[in-house]
């Protein structure tokens, strides 16, 4: 039986615990109807996510290693999204390991501590020009810009088509439905070409930074050719400055909305690792993995799935888990440690950027609360404006005010 179950509505978004507390108790493997895909089976439980995630064995994310499957780009889709689509994230092993091993050794070598000067400079660079240019919303001003402007400076993107580059990537996690998608293919060229560049300035000596890294990297003699490498920089964008982008902005409301926890955090910084991941659980800004490919036909936590069939990880559901976390539905900055989240994901897909995201979260919050000491919603939560893609738990925008005393000191 397909059950119906409105996981892109403002009421959800305001509120998701009813809906994922009734989605986990039709039972850990439920069938379910997702707007232009059909019926996919979704795992709710912690137990039953956790194992999906892990199950690489069982579950595929490319089609085209389940016989009779078939790619996740569809034929017609224009020859850049094709190439797009060749990423880590819908690839599986051995072509997936190869990547990740590539990528991996520069990504972690450079230490994301080291950053943390340049990414809270950023954020400051940031909030300067809010306060300048009178913007109180903090999404656009301060949320979304932060982590576009982090991976470029630490991929060491330059060029006269840098900040082309954050807007057209900014209009393309923006885009929801396939219209809307498609109409974002010229800008999706030009972004292609854009990275090509930055790739041959690489090459050439005149860049600095992770790119350059990637550029070089080899294991057991391999390389990246220059599509994977267009493709490895395109997903570290889209993927990785959207998830930061959802947990700051959901976070800033969070905060404000239990002052309690704000002051504690206030009053000792340290709280801040905590923090995030507290709010990686309660907010859980990637909602749901992209759809997998059952293998083989299987028994999996009580439901019988056959080859071929959609199943997906709703990591909120997960994430909200009472089997877990004791009064799931209360946020509580002091949980026991360490967290068992599922908010980066888990298994072979465990989120390649999470250590940048903690840092760019920690920091954000940090710059952000130290210097608007009294910063207030100016909406109420029924008023507030929501990405309405299913999957993303984020704001489209979020209006702030600041006390009059910061103002004052502003002008």
């Amino acid at each position: 039986m397909v059950h119906k179950f409105d996981l892109q509505s403002a009421a959800y978004m305001r509120d998701p615990l009813p809906t994922l507390a009734a989605l986990r108790e039709v039972g850990p493997v439920t069938e379910i109807k997702i707007p232009l895909m059909g019926g996919v089976w979704c795992t709710t439980t912690h137990a039953a996510v956790t194992d999906m995630l892990k199950g690489a064995d069982k579950f595929a994310s490319d089609g085209r290693n389940v016989p009779g499957g078939r790619s996740a780009i569809p034929r017609w889709m224009p020859k850049s999204f094709k190439l797009l689509g060749e990423n880590m994230l819908l690839m599986d092993d051995p072509d997936h390991r190869r990547l990740r091993k590539l990528v991996e050794a520069p990504f972690l070598a450079r230490s994301i501590d080291a950053y943390r000067p340049t990414i809270a400079r950023l954020a400051d660079d940031l909030l300067d020009r809010m306060e300048a240019e009178g913007g109180n919303d903090i999404v656009r001003g301060f949320a979304r810009a932060l982590p576009l402007i982090v991976i470029c400076e630490l991929l060491g993107l330059r060029g006269e088509g840098r900040n082309s580059f954050m807007r057209w990537t900014d209009r393309m996690t923006k885009s929801v439905g396939i219209w809307t998608i498609l109409r974002t293919i010229p800008a999706l060229g030009k972004m292609i070409a854009y990275i090509r560049s930055e790739i041959d300035a690489a090459r050439g000596g005149r860049r600095e930074g992770l790119l350059v890294d990637l550029v070089l990297a080899e294991a057991d003699g391999d390389r990246m050719n220059e599509d994977e490498l267009v493709a490895m920089v395109a997903i570290l964008f889209v993927a990785g400055h959207e998830t930061t982008t959802h947990l700051i902005s959901t976070g800033i409301a969070t905060l404000l909305e239990h002052p309690d926890q704000l002051a504690a955090l206030k009053a000792d910084w340290s709280l801040a690792p905590q923090t995030v991941e507290e709010l990686m659980r309660f907010n859980s800004p990637v909602q749901m993995t992209k759809p997998r490919i059952v293998r083989a036909d299987i028994d999996f936590h009580g439901t019988r799935l056959r080859r071929g069939d959609r199943i997906m990880a709703c990591l909120a559901s997960a994430n909200a888990d009472p089997a877990i976390f004791d009064a799931p539905e209360r946020f509580d900055i002091h949980r026991e440690r360490p967290q068992r989240h599922v908010g980066f994901g888990g298994g072979i897909h465990l989120c390649l950027g999470l250590h940048l995201a903690r840092a760019e979260g920690q920091i954000a919050f940090e710059r952000l609360f130290k210097r608007w000491s009294a910063l207030r919603l100016v909406q109420s939560p029924a008023a507030r404006e929501w990405i309405t893609r299913i999957g993303i738990h984020g704001y489209r925008a979020l209006p702030i005010r600041w006390a009059d005393a910061d103002l004052a000191r502003t002008a």
